[in-house]
């Protein structure tokens, strides 16, 4: 009988000891297909850092933010990112997003073009073939810097162009062009083409660029997992940022096929966009009602955003405590 007992006792708690420890398998989108601006989320899944937390992640590659943030919105995703934008955006049009943490604390977006071009302002544009990929983010931000600027842009050549803006300006078809300056601007930095750009969050545009965002209802439904997912964050970006050659040897080895040259360009660019004086004194992630307000204000009038929503429930820190 004791035998019984013992083994019924035996089994029940091997039963509950599967139970514990049993990760939370989460599905994880990214607003793009994998590049080393994402090389701390692969970091943080080969240390374990996700693990840790009682989360087994699984890292799918995006079609841009605007996908992701419908994937999320629909709860096809239990996480994402997406731009700061277009999470303000979403909520203006009843896709209920919260972003709770800042993965990159400025715009990638900027006017690019060869160093030796001779383009050191935005003036210096006048007279130059500028390549606009229309209907993007981009142009978007572009149009507001314009106008903020008060640039003529009739004395500027604007040329519709895909998302080839590298191999333009590598044809000489543009002098400059509207991008990501991380991607198509390292780009040609790799192939050995000097390189320059002016980021569009120097001139105005105080935008946060990439959030981590989930559902409203996964917050309510379970907020210790939402907990447990911000703290993963905060410690995989952490340690990549204080370890930037063990973080990119991390990535190439989880994503073999990606050129290691262009991949070493555009880590410690991520990183450092990572990180800003509000970072340094509340912690990686942080973001402030103030700049999304800001935020807001500015894509309102850019007729990006057709009223205004209550950002404290768009955005919080309390999951990066």
């Amino acid at each position: 009988m004791k035998r019984i007992a013992f083994g019924f006792a035996l089994v029940f708690a091997l039963a509950w000891a599967c139970t514990a420890t049993a990760a939370d398998k989460v599905r994880f989108r990214l607003n793009w297909v994998p590049g080393a601006e994402y090389a701390p989320f692969y970091l943080g899944k080969e240390k374990g850092f996700f693990v840790e937390q009682g989360i087994d992640i699984d890292i799918l590659p995006g079609e841009g933010s605007t996908v992701t943030a419908k994937l999320v919105g629909n709860r096809s995703a239990d996480f994402g990112l997406a731009g700061a934008d277009v999470v303000l955006m979403s909520n203006s049009r009843d896709l209920p997003l919260v972003s709770i943490g800042i993965m990159t604390q400025e715009l990638p977006g900027g006017i690019i073009f060869p160093t030796d071009s001779g383009i050191k302002k935005l003036t210096d544009l006048y007279g130059k073939r500028l390549g606009v990929q229309l209907k993007s983010a981009t142009e978007k931000q572009w149009r507001a810097v314009a106008k903020m600027a008060n640039l003529d842009v009739k004395k500027i050549i604007e040329v519709p162009a895909d998302r080839a803006i590298a191999q333009l300006i590598a044809n000489k078809t543009i002098d400059a062009g509207i991008a990501f300056y991380f991607n198509d601007g390292l780009k040609l930095v790799a192939e050995g083409v000097p390189m320059s750009w002016i980021p569009f969050s120097e001139h105005g545009l105080h935008f946060y660029a990439d959030a981590l965002i989930t559902h409203p209802g996964m917050i309510k439904e379970n907020p210790d997992l939402v907990r447990r997912f911000g703290r993963a964050f905060v410690k995989a970006w952490s340690y990549a940022i204080a370890n930037e050659k063990e973080t990119l040897n991390s990535f190439l080895r989880q994503n073999p096929t990606i050129d290691p040259k262009y991949s070493a360009l555009k880590l410690p660019v991520v990183l450092k966009m990572g990180q800003s004086p509000e970072t340094k004194q509340h912690g990686f992630g942080y973001s402030s009602r103030d700049r999304w307000e800001e935020m807001q204000k500015m894509l309102i009038s850019m007729e990006l955003m057709p009223a205004a929503v209550d950002v404290s429930k768009v955005a919080t820190n309390e999951f990066l405590k």
